[in-house]
Order: C-alpha cells, then sequence, then structure tokens
C-alpha cells in the first residue's frame, strides 16, 4: 500500500492494462413487473415540455441491493407509477418472473412508507419507514415525522404466504422510550447469522447490540454515550469513538479503544477556533491501524493513517486529491474482499466519487465507463463471491438506471429510476468559474436550456447551508427550470464547503455582503458570456438559499426581477441562536455569522418576491417566513406567501408536496416575476 501512494496523491488511478471484459456487453431489457411503464414516454414526437408528473413521482426503483448469495434482488420499488412505493425483492436468476411485493405495517394497523431495504443475511432483510407525527412537547403541539424498523423473512418468492414480517424492534425500546434508528453496523460472511446493529436510543446515544439471525434475539455488547458518534472494527467491536468537546477550548476529539482492552486513547483533536486538525474516519484492517483526515495547513484536506501502538500519525499522505476534499476509505465488506482496503472517497465534482486501488474495482469501473460513455457510473453491492453487483448509471442530465453486473452473462438492466424523463431531453450541466468583483474565483455549475435560444431567461441557484455544496448529479430542481426555459447558474459562493479552505473562510462574516455580492456576480456573468439578459434574471433558494433570496431584496439596486425564497431565514439572529447552543458551535459556526439580516431592513425592499414554507419544517422554524411576509404585507410590499401542508424541511413524503414546490417555482417564475413574468 505505501508503494502506490506517491502515485495515488498525482491523480487519478489509471487501471492497469488488461484485457476488456466481454461481459460487459449490454444485454437485453429484463422485462420486470413495472417494464410497461417505459413505454409511458412519448414516440415519434418530441414533447415541448417534460410533464410536470415526471419530475416528481416517487423514484420507479431505488435502494437497490443483492444478498450476499447473489441470489436475490431487493428494492424499494412502484408497482405502477401512481402507487406507493413497496419492498420488492427479485429472483436473480430470474427477473422475468414477477417479484414479490409488499407494504410496512405494524400490529396497530399503521402504515409505513419505505425509506430503506438492507440484507442481514440471505433470509432477513431490515426495512425502515417513515410517516407524519403530531406530538405535543412542552404543551406544544409539533408537526415533524416519525419512523419505524422492522424485519422480514424471505423463505419463498413465488409463494407470498411463506414469508413473515416480524414486528417492529420493540426489544431495543427501552419501558416507552423509542429507539430513534436501527441500522446495520457489521455483518460477518463467515457467520451469515450474526450481526451487529447500531441502536440510536432514546437519549441519542448509540448502543451496539449482537443480533442473532437464527434466534432473532438480541443482547447490548455496548452502552454508548449521548452526543457520541461511533464506529466499530471488522469484528463488530466499539474501537472508535468522537464528540464535541466544550471544556477549554471547543473541539472534536476522538478516542480510539485498545483492542481486547477497556482503555480508550485520546486522540489528536480538531479544534473549533481553527477549524482544523484531523478527524477520524474508520479503523482498518489491521486493528492498531485508523484512517483519519487532516487539513492541517493544507488548502485540501487529505488521508493519514494513524498507528494506536505509538500514538503517532503517519508524516505520508495515505491519499489526497490536489483539487478536491478527500473524505473516507472504503473497506471490503463481501467475503471475497472482506477486510481489504479497497480505495478512498473524495468530493469530486459529483460528489463522494470512488477512487478504487482494488485491481478488480478499478477495472470493472474502467469498462463501464467505456461502456457508458460521458456517465457517471456507480459501483452498489456485491454478492460474496463477486460475481454480481450493483451498479448505478447516471448523470447530471439522467437521474440514473440500475443494472446487474454478472460475470457471466452480463450486464442486466433493471431499471430506470425515473423513466418518464428522457435524457435526450435534458440539458447537461458543466462546471464553470466566474470571477467575483474581488477578483476571488467562484466555481458554479452552468445548465442550459436545450430548447430556445440565447439570451434566456435565467434562475441563480445558491445551496443550502451556507457550509455546503453543490454537484453535478441530477437535481430535480435545477433539471426542471432548464426544461422550462431556464439558464439555471448554481454559484459555490464564498462560505461553501468542499471546495477548498480559501472559498470557505472567505465568507466569514460576510452573510448577505460578500457571499451575495458572488450571487449577484454571478448573474452578470451570465449577461457577459450572453446567455442571459440583463432585465431576465431571477434568484431562487431553500434554506440559507432561502435567506439568500430574502437578502437580495433589500440590498441596493438589486439585478434581479424578483426572489423565490424557500424556508429561509428572515433573521441572523436566529441563526445566531442556533449555532449559539453549543460550545463547539460558538467556537466553530457561530463567528462566521455576521451581516446583513433582511427583516431589520425590511423597508428598503424593492422587488418581488415568493416565499413558501412547510408546516411540518423542524429546521428552520416557519415563524421565520410568516414575519418576513407580514412585514413586507404591511408595508404594501409585493409579496406572495405559501405554506405547504405536511412538507417538511426539503423532500416531503407525498408526490403532491413535491410538485407544489415546482408549480410554485412554474407559475410564479412566468407570472409574477417582475412586470409580465420572467
Amino acid at each position: 500500500m505505501r508503494a502506490m501512494t506517491a502515485h495515488m496523491v498525482m491523480g487519478f488511478w489509471l487501471s492497469g492494462k488488461g484485457r476488456v471484459i466481454e461481459a460487459l456487453r449490454p444485454t437485453r431489457l429484463t422485462r420486470v413487473a413495472w417494464a410497461p411503464l417505459l413505454g409511458a414516454l412519448l414516440v415519434g414526437q418530441t414533447p415541448a415540455q417534460i410533464p410536470l408528473q415526471a419530475w416528481v413521482h416517487d423514484p420507479v426503483i431505488s435502494g437497490v441491493s443483492i444478498s450476499p448469495d447473489g441470489k436475490h434482488i431487493a428494492a424499494i420499488s412502484l408497482p405502477d407509477i401512481n402507487s406507493v412505493p413497496q419492498i420488492t425483492v427479485w429472483s436473480a436468476d430470474n427477473l422475468d418472473q414477477p417479484p414479490l411485493r409488499f407494504d410496512l405495517g405494524d400490529k396497530d394497523g399503521g402504515r409505513w412508507k419505505p425509506q430503506s431495504v438492507s440484507w442481514l443475511n440471505n433470509e432477513l432483510l431490515l426495512t425502515s419507514g417513515s410517516q407524519t407525527l403530531d406530538a405535543s412537547f412542552g404543551g406544544r403541539m409539533i408537526k415533524t415525522f416519525t419512523g419505524n424498523t422492522f424485519v422480514y423473512r424471505l423463505r419463498s418468492i413465488t409463494d407470498p404466504k411463506k414469508n413473515r414480517l416480524l414486528d417492529p424492534f420493540v426489544s431495543f425500546y427501552t419501558g416507552q422510550n423509542r429507539a430513534r434508528g436501527v441500522s446495520i453496523q457489521n455483518t460477518f460472511p463467515d457467520d451469515p447469522n450474526r450481526v451487529i446493529l447500531r441502536v440510536v436510543n432514546a437519549d441519542g446515544a448509540p448502543d451496539l447490540y449482537e443480533f442473532d439471525l437464527r434466534s432473532l434475539r438480541s443482547k447490548r455488547v455496548y452502552r454508548g454515550r449521548p452526543g457520541d458518534s461511533l464506529d466499530t472494527d471488522l469484528d463488530g467491536d466499539a474501537r472508535l469513538r468522537t464528540r464535541f468537546r466544550g471544556d477549554g477550548d471547543a473541539r472534536i476529539e476522538g478516542e480510539i479503544r485498545v483492542k481486547g482492552t477497556d482503555s480508550w486513547q485520546e486522540l489528536p483533536a480538531f479544534t473549533a477556533k481553527e477549524r482544523q486538525g484531523i478527524q477520524p474516519v474508520g479503523v482498518g484492517p489491521d486493528p492498531n491501524i485508523l484512517y483519519v483526515t487532516d487539513n492541517t495547513d493544507r488548502e485540501f484536506q487529505v488521508l493519514r493513517e494513524y498507528d494506536v501502538r505509538t500514538g503517532s500519525m503517519s508524516s505520508e499522505i495515505l491519499f489526497g486529491h490536489p483539487k478536491h476534499e478527500a473524505r473516507d476509505v472504503i473497506i471490503g465488506r463481501n467475503k471475497k474482499k472482506f477486510g481489504q482496503l479497497l480505495g478512498f472517497v473524495y468530493d469530486g465534482l459529483y460528489g463522494a466519487t470512488a477512487y478504487w486501488i482494488d485491481e478488480d474495482r478499478a477495472r470493472l469501473e474502467a469498462a463501464l465507463r467505456a461502456t457508458f460513455k460521458g456517465k457517471e457510473v456507480t459501483l452498489g453491492s456485491f454478492s460474496n463471491d463477486d460475481r454480481r453487483a450493483i451498479v448505478l448509471v447516471s448523470a447530471s442530465n439522467d437521474p440514473g438506471s440500475y443494472y446487474l453486473y454478472d460475470a457471466g452473462r452480463g450486464l442486466v438492466p433493471l431499471g430506470a429510476r425515473r423513466p418518464l424523463i428522457d435524457p435526450t431531453q435534458v440539458p447537461e450541466t458543466k462546471f464553470v468559474t466566474y470571477k467575483a468583483r474581488d477578483g476571488l474565483e467562484i466555481p458554479a455549475y452552468l445548465t442550459v436550456p436545450v430548447r430556445g435560444k440565447a439570451p434566456y431567461p435565467a434562475v441563480v441557484m445558491p445551496h443550502g447551508g451556507p457550509w455546503a455544496r453543490d454537484t453535478q448529479r441530477f437535481d430535480t430542481w435545477r433539471n426542471f427550470l432548464a426544461d422550462r426555459g431556464y439558464v439555471v447558474l448554481q454559484p459555490q459562493f464564498r462560505g461553501s464547503d468542499g471546495w477548498g479552505q480559501t472559498l470557505w473562510r472567505a465568507g466569514d462574516r460576510e452573510w448577505g455582503q460578500k457571499m451575495q455580492d458572488d450571487k449577484d456576480d454571478g448573474g452578470a456573468w451570465l449577461v457577459e458570456q450572453g446567455l442571459a439578459a440583463a432585465d431576465r434574471l431571477a434568484i431562487y433558494g431553500f434554506s440559507y438559499g432561502g435567506y439568500a433570496a430574502m437578502a437580495s431584496i433589500v440590498r441596493p439596486n438589486p439585478p434581479w426581477q424578483c426572489a423565490i425564497a424557500g424556508a429561509g431565514l428572515a433573521e441572523l439572529r436566529t441563526f445566531d441562536k442556533i449555532t449559539f447552543g453549543s460550545r463547539f458551535g460558538r467556537d466553530f459556526q457561530n463567528p462566521t455569522i455576521a451581516g446583513l439580516s433582511p427583516l431589520d431592513v425590511i423597508d428598503q425592499a424593492s422587488i418581488p418576491i415568493m416565499v413558501f414554507h412547510g408546516d411540518r419544517d423542524q429546521t428552520v422554524p416557519i415563524e421565520q417566513s410568516e414575519k418576513f411576509v407580514d412585514a413586507l404585507r404591511k408595508l404594501g410590499k409585493d409579496v406572495q406567501y405559501e405554506e405547504i401542508k405536511d412538507y417538511g424541511h426539503g423532500p416531503s413524503l407525498s408526490t403532491a408536496q413535491q410538485a407544489k414546490v415546482l408549480e410554485i417555482l412554474e407559475t410564479y417564475l412566468a407570472n409574477g416575476c417582475g412586470p409580465g413574468g420572467l
């Protein structure tokens, strides 16, 4: 592994020379139960626009994984386009055979919308579901969402009567205090009847339970501390924990447990004020080696090794990228590759991106990329013998399609996530950069419509966070707006995360000021490039992006015809309170928050704005939008407001709520944005 390091940090891994994998030649489309949906696409005539329903229905297929023995495929799928998602299982040997489908319900008759499905072994599935929840906390009614976890025993795909949905995980609840979440922490290919489950208890502490898949009995093997994150080694032993510490200098502090003992060693910390240091990401195949990220005095974060025996970190970089942040390691979990270091993860243009050092994975991905030129290829779960795997192929203009890779028969299509969206009718998104007015280079994603001609009406769409980022992956809001004829720019403004320390720190105390200049300068850049007209610019954002939209209407001489704010913060003091709630937050993010508070200068509003907010939003209080709108109305300003029922801070359990957001965007931009619409 050390010998590879010099090559790994210089750029992308180049797979070794070898034969082209003949088995990767595409095979015929396998007909599964929902395949007729593909016929719903119009043929012989190109529609002017893709219908709204095509953008908002639940994915036809998602969360796909293969069983350890490679004989079955599990997913969340739709029996038809208007149905509620179901847990679905196919025979991998005979995909023409109708699949097994079932809903998630409990003994009280409640119905849960499936959110995930995973294989515990070849016979047992771990599933989770969500539903709305109205509950009283402290005398106040809170509208939110709740989840539950179930086990399903699969005995026969042809005779559903032989299968059994087991009760929710009541054994993991303490009295009336319900667990907040259950997930698989470890599986053991050599012991398929044993798993380690991670259970976040009612106090927010991560507990570990050993779950016997024959008796379905569990025992707690580790009691967590509230507020900790927790990781295990390949044996399933609790080995790594991190927590926020507020005594002295606030920091993220990690501890590593010496193998075979109850002794925990303190690790070097990530300090809040400096925003740098190391953060542990996992225990290696060698139980004495810990993998950590390190951004100390570096523009981009790298991966290093930490030796538990010596208490020292390697001076040599394990993995780094010249333009992106290194994030994680990839350790083999199936039987053939169990415990092997297979690759690394970095934040690329498409978000989390794998960088393989394992020759088999690198060769397979290279062959897939050659087959699907210009597409993003993601390798999913593998069977124990490595001969079958789930593959997702997507692009900036393609929501993605799943395939079964079979070493014997090649690629077998499983289905498209959104088959009613034709990628040839959706524009590709390109990575660009432009200069802000002070000379800082701003990364951005640009999407130009496939219909019409420049100059187009334009929407500048800042992301949430603000310590976050966009990616080049398919984005419903972005692609929907482009399909409606708008050129869309997603600026990675100063304060964005994942683009290096310089851009990140440049946003400090510049809320609504230089951070906002970056969005205005993005609009000006579109005009300079001839892509947009100066009098046809709008800004739309959600969460922090909603704050940016609110701020845009009260700044002098706004370049926009209108703004749309989703779930925005109207007062910086509210965000100040949120980040002041912990010592780490006070030292880490709170000092960066200063600048323009839109509500304080509401009388300066000079352009129309549409505001919307979900009534189940527990991240940004809906009162923020209500106060902003009320103040605008009292001043006689041009404002419209929509409260969306059963909508949270982003996606809802109902496709009707997703459609509502797109309807707001489409209608307001066309009719309410400036004189006569954008």
